[in-house]
């Protein structure tokens, strides 16, 4: 009889609860995904000197440089890509003899052309990057 009642129990529970699930599209729509639909790896110019980009998925890095031989400046970056934006931390190196930092907020607006939105902590003075063919 125990046994009976549990399986009228069991069988209550599966029509009054039934069971939630959630299918791929309603994942997709709670998920921000970001298309990378960008290459940025390449040589940009930008403040009289280059800038060494990698970008590997999501994640962008540069070296940066006035000159090659006795740069005034010289800088490393890394940055994530959020959208159509880089928001980057970037540093001075001792190549160079400017030691400052900060962060940046880039927007991409093509494979080849990057513009300085925002900025904080230390000057940066590039305001635009673009590819050097």
């Amino acid at each position: 009889m125990k046994l009976m009642h549990f399986f009228i129990l069991c069988f209550l529970m599966l029509i009054l609860f039934p069971v939630t699930s959630f299918s791929q599209d309603e994942k997709k729509i709670n998920k921000i995904d970001y298309k990378l639909d960008y290459n940025l790896n390449g040589v940009f110019s930008g403040a009289g000197g280059k800038y060494y980009l990698r970008q590997l998925g999501d994640e962008v890095l540069w070296y940066g440089e006035e000159d090659a031989v006795s740069p005034t400046w010289s800088n490393v970056a890394h940055g994530i890509i959020k959208g159509n934006k880089i928001i980057v931390k970037w540093a001075d190196v001792p190549k160079g003899e400017i030691m400052q930092s900060g962060n940046l907020v880039i927007r991409i607006d093509s494979n080849d052309e990057l513009v300085l939105l925002e900025q904080e902590g230390e000057y940066f003075a590039t305001d635009a990057w673009t590819r050097i063919p």
